[in-house]
């Protein structure tokens, strides 16, 4: 029971977290459909006039339940036996509402004793008290709390039982297979859900998520770049903003009426790819021999060598920038119906369309001799070398072309602000497209996808709780890390390499 006490120690420990910082306030104060009209992006008074009731509970009942489930499923999951399930479940999920009871009976006992725990913890008032213990006594309200966490860590044991009854009904050798298959079946599923609900979003989001959804297309774009230098070639790059700001300013000089070019949008697009790509591959011919840190180290000081540059260059502006860059344009064939890009919407389809087909090219590229090659480099430089792999050739490819995905995703970044300066790309972002693609799952294609919905949706999502929302997002990203370390959705090597002890452990544990 010890792996079952852990996690819900951890899990009551993230429950007092949000609490702390205001989440559950927050969230006792939105209903179901007031969460979806705050997406849609109605007013204050509109969200403000949505009434409770059983079919339209307070979002912090459904975040509850769900946290529940989730723990109870993760306690159970490694489990041998049917009733040590349950039993993990029940006691995780138990010790997560005892400590939330336990909580919320002393902060109690404190306001009645004269003490006013909201001068230390702002969001803990007496009101939030009395509503997170269901305006019942206290010890009844923790009673509660332990009962119902412990119901959803059933259920939470009925997944986990229900989805290993499944397996077992295969024989062993085919249950490998069979679980990789439905693996692959339900990633395809998912993606193709989520892509036709992108595709539909902006007919029924507000222009706030619009922008958003734009911002999370563009970390896709550079998160597939640079996964093909960090996850495909294992190659850490720091300096990969620097790329994105050449893309950005080989677009804003060639089509800003500022300079003599005047080029259209779809015109400057190849150049601004290609003046990228070329800067990827000079950077990879001095640091050849250079792995791990030293290489880091370098590709850094490359990144904020560019931003330098152009921040002191008056050609390019200098501290001022490049104003009134071009936006594209596209005529429809046939119906010769023109699209104006003056708002978040087609930027949006335009960013969406392109990942789309930077993703296809990326996944060829990893079924590639090429992407075994890389694989082979990345796993081990010096014999795959000696198996033949030409590791210069191999390494300039990945930094070319990382980098030639980069100057897209910084050309389409331009025409869609219209203005670029020097300080729109510093370390940070090379720094968040890195994280990205760990969080997600390094050499993971959909890893990409998700690890940038975490990494750039969510803060905004976590708005409503403004005032500690960069601390609830990190204490998400530490508790995810522990959980899953090897990413949300890793490769199958990476997978491997994280859990091939696990059965030994298992047995240890079982015994």
């Amino acid at each position: 029971m010890r792996s079952a006490i852990r996690t819900g120690l951890v899990s009551g420990f993230v429950l007092l977290f949000f609490v702390l910082i205001g989440v559950y306030t927050t969230f006792e104060q939105l209903t179901l459909s007031g969460l979806w009209l705050t997406i849609k992006g109605a007013t204050a008074s509109e969200i403000a006039a949505q009434v409770p009731s059983m079919t339209n509970p307070q979002f912090s009942r459904i975040v509850t339940a769900v946290s529940a489930i989730i723990i109870g499923f993760l306690a159970a999951r490694r489990a041998p036996r049917a009733g040590a399930m349950f039993a993990r479940a029940v006691g995780a999920t138990a010790l997560a509402g005892a400590m939330m009871g336990l909580f919320l009976v002393i902060v109690d006992a404190l306001y009645a004793a004269g003490f006013n725990v909201a001068f230390v913890f702002e969001k803990v008032k007496p009101e939030t008290v009395q509503a997170l213990l269901f305006d019942q006594p206290p010890l009844i309200g923790a009673a509660i709390w332990v009962i119902l966490m412990a119901a959803f860590g059933v259920i939470g044991a009925l997944l986990t039982l229900g989805w290993n009854a499944l397996q077992k009904r295969r024989r062993p050798a085919e249950a490998s297979r069979a679980s990789e298959t439905t693996t692959r079946r339900v990633q395809t599923g998912a993606l193709i859900a989520a892509g036709l609900f992108l595709f539909l979003a902006p007919l029924f989001i507000g222009v706030y998520w619009n922008q958003v959804l734009g911002s999370i297309g563009l970390y896709v774009l550079l998160g597939l770049g640079l996964n093909i230098v960090v996850g495909f070639a294992g190659l850490l790059d720091l300096g990969y903003v620097g790329f994105f700001a050449i893309g950005a300013y080989t677009m804003a000089v060639l089509t800003s009426p500022n300079y003599p070019f005047g080029w259209t949008f779809w015109l400057a697009l190849p150049v601004a790819m290609i003046m990228a790509a070329i800067a990827g591959t000079l950077l990879g011919i001095p640091v050849l021999r250079l792995r791990g840190d030293y290489l880091a180290i370098v590709t850094l000081g490359f990144g904020e060598i560019i931003r330098i540059i152009l921040k002191f260059n008056p050609y390019t502006g200098g501290p001022q920038g490049v104003l009134n860059v071009a936006a594209p344009t596209f005529t429809i064939p046939i119906i010769g119906y023109t699209v104006e890009f003056n708002s978040s919407t087609p930027f949006w389809y335009l960013i969406f369309f392109t990942c789309i087909i930077v993703a296809f090219i990326a996944l060829r590229l990893n079924d590639s001799r090429t992407g075994r090659a890389w694989t082979a480099m990345r796993e081990d430089e010096d014999a795959s070398e000696a198996m033949g792999v030409n590791t210069t050739r191999a390494k300039l490819l990945a930094f070319g072309t990382g980098a030639f995905f980069a100057g897209l995703a910084g050309a389409i970044y331009a025409s869609r602000q219209q203005h670029i300066f020097p300080d729109d790309f510093t370390l940070l972002i090379s720094i968040n497209t890195l994280a990205l693609i760990i969080i997600g799952g390094l050499g993971s294609i959909p890893g990409v996808i998700i690890g940038s919905v975490v990494l750039i949706g969510l803060p905004e999502v976590l708005r409503p709780v403004s005032d500690y929302r960069l601390l609830a997002y990190s204490a998400l990203l530490v508790v995810m890390m522990l959980v899953r370390p090897e990413g949300l959705i890793p490769s199958a090597r990476r997978k491997l390499e994280f859990h091939e002890r696990e059965p030994e452990l298992e047995i240890i544990e079982s015994n």
